[in-house]
């Protein structure tokens, strides 16, 4: 009875595998075409470092299809090659395609997907949304800055202005400098204007540009667990995750002394006006007694 209960196992498995195989086969009847991979890693050898070409490169190969069918590592992939695809996607089945994949290095930069550019789409999501557009992207918020923005356009103008007078052939690196523009007015937005001496707001911009220049280089590299999930204890041996870390650390010693000084200048504009206010009343009052 043992002897023939081991002969039939190795039956039963293969049997299993067969019928695994077979309803794979039945269903890929149903899914849109994908170009012939490499084993373990899929199509990630196609992708290359520039994705938009290369897939559609792929969906030319294949007879344009609207939807084409990758798999990056063990992470399938879905394609939209047209407008009307992409089109489709966003209104019928946005819920279902609204949420980024996973990547390591996200979650560790924006505190467990906690942000609003990376966070799964639902009610937390939404109630990220809702305070961007409340206190960030409304437009009394936008006013605000509308001094920041024109010395920061001013000193824009004068940069290329100089850069162009010293430069022998005239050239300016354009790019860089509208780069800095946009750091220059992240930075004085989040630490209020006038606040800090010119020699600190330098020094502060400075630490902004490197690091988004860091989230930038991390979120745009390669880390082995967003494509193979069982092999994501890779990551610590190439460092990535101990990367992430050492950014996400100084990011928070820079956001926590922005609040702070944010709160410090809350409380002192509260006592002003207790004191201011309390001035007026005994000033009112003495007034009021000699009358």
């Amino acid at each position: 009875m043992e002897l023939s209960s081991l002969l039939l196992l190795p039956l039963l498995i293969v049997f299993f595998y067969l019928s695994k195989a077979r309803a794979a086969g039945r269903n890929t009847q149903r899914l849109p075409p994908a170009p012939r991979g490499l084993p373990l890693i899929g199509n990630l050898h196609q992708v290359g470092a520039l994705p938009h070409p290369a897939l559609r490169a792929l969906a030319a190969a294949h007879g344009a299809p609207d939807l084409l069918r990758l798999r990056l590592g063990q992470v399938p992939a879905l394609v939209a090659s047209s407008p009307a695809a992409a089109a489709a996607l966003m209104r019928e089945h946005d819920g279902a395609f609204a949420t980024r994949p996973y990547f390591r290095t996200a979650e560790i930069l924006t505190y467990g997907f906690q942000d609003l550019a990376f966070a799964p789409h639902g009610e937390h999501w939404r109630h990220v949304r809702r305070l961007c557009s409340a206190h960030v992207l409304s437009a009394a918020r936008s006013h605000r800055h509308n001094g920041v923005r024109e010395r920061e356009v001013a000193a824009l103008v004068r940069t290329i202005r100089e850069r162009a007078s010293s430069s022998p052939a005239g050239v300016v690196d354009v790019s860089k400098a509208l780069y800095g523009f946009t750091n220059g007015v992240i930075c004085r937005a989040v630490s209020g204007t006038g606040r800090l001496s010119p020699e600190e707001e330098g020094r502060r911009s400075e630490l902004f540009r490197e690091l988004i220049e860091e989230n930038t280089a991390l979120l745009g590299g390669f880390c082995v667990g967003d494509y193979f999930p069982s092999l994501a204890w890779a990551d610590a041996l190439s460092g990535a995750g101990a990367r992430a870390w050492r950014n996400f650390r100084r990011w928070d010693e820079l956001l926590e002394q922005v609040v702070r000084e944010h709160e410090a200048r809350a409380v002192a504009k509260a006592t002003r006006t207790s004191w201011t206010c309390c001035s007026r009343c005994r000033r009112r009052g003495r007034t009021t007694g000699t009358s």
